[in-house]
């Protein structure tokens, strides 16, 4: 990758990104110095906590109280004893803190897979009766009522990637821009919904991935499946905005 970000910066393209994972930003920014010395500058280290805080500088909106782990047990908490009536399945569980902990990990988990509290209340109307439907129902009046709570009067950090893709929306911050990914195994749904609009924006993207081979024989118990799995994921997003997608280049 530093090679091929070296090329691009002699080559006077604009705006470069390099994007890594947040625990390699650092060796990435090493590694760059080294091969490309005082030209480095001219390269950017991305990580989606920096582009999170690079946007919000660039465009504001992501400003306010922050919401702690501390806080999200007392909402949560909150939560649960507003709905608790209307529960039928969990009413005995809303004052436990295992319980607390579940509902929290559950709000979390939706959030990385994109999926709003609305979207299970939706699904569990689809639902035939019974113990499925009902855990949907009252985990969505639950998570539905939690995230009013926040709304009025924190931030969560687990919403930067949402409020990121928004401004994204909004703001083409990738327009004319090289962006190169490397050292992902996968992203979650946050994170392809960020990537979608950063490929449909720049002049180039290009995605390192380690697999042998885009195609998957094994068809998903390989050891490489999950990786490649992330290919036609990203594929699939570049062909839904008509970007061009380059035959892969094999690096030995």
């Amino acid at each position: 990758a530093p090679a091929l970000l070296a090329e691009k910066v002699r080559s006077g393209e604009g705006s470069i990104y390099f994007w890594v994972p947040e625990q390699y930003s650092f060796e990435s920014e090493k590694a760059l110095q080294r091969e490309l010395k005082e030209k480095s500058l001219g390269v950017e280290v991305l990580s989606f906590t920096r582009l999170a805080d690079r946007v919000q500088r660039e465009y504001g909106g992501m400003a306010g109280r922050r919401l702690n782990e501390s806080g999200r047990v007392l909402l949560m908490s909150q939560a649960l004893a507003r709905v608790a009536d209307s529960l039928e399945l969990y009413r005995r569980q809303t004052e436990n803190g295992e319980f607390i902990s579940l509902m929290l990990h559950m709000a979390q988990e939706c959030k990385m897979c994109g999926v709003e509290p609305a979207k299970l209340l939706t699904v569990a109307q689809t639902m035939a009766d019974g113990t499925l439907k009902s855990k949907t129902q009252e985990i969505g009046a639950v998570l539905t009522e939690y995230e009013a709570l926040v709304s009025k009067s924190f931030l969560d950090p687990l919403d930067d990637l949402t409020r990121l893709k928004n401004q994204l929306a909004a703001h083409p911050f990738f327009a004319g821009a090289f962006v190169a990914v490397d050292s992902f195994k996968g992203f979650t749904a946050q994170e392809f919904s960020v990537l979608e609009l950063v490929i449909a924006q720049s002049a180039d993207c290009v995605v390192m991935l380690c697999t042998d081979s885009l195609d998957d024989p094994e068809h998903g118990a390989g050891l490489f499946s999950g990786v490649k799995k992330t290919a036609r994921r990203l594929i699939e997003l570049a062909r839904r905005h008509h970007v061009a997608v380059a035959p892969p280049v094999t690096l030995n």
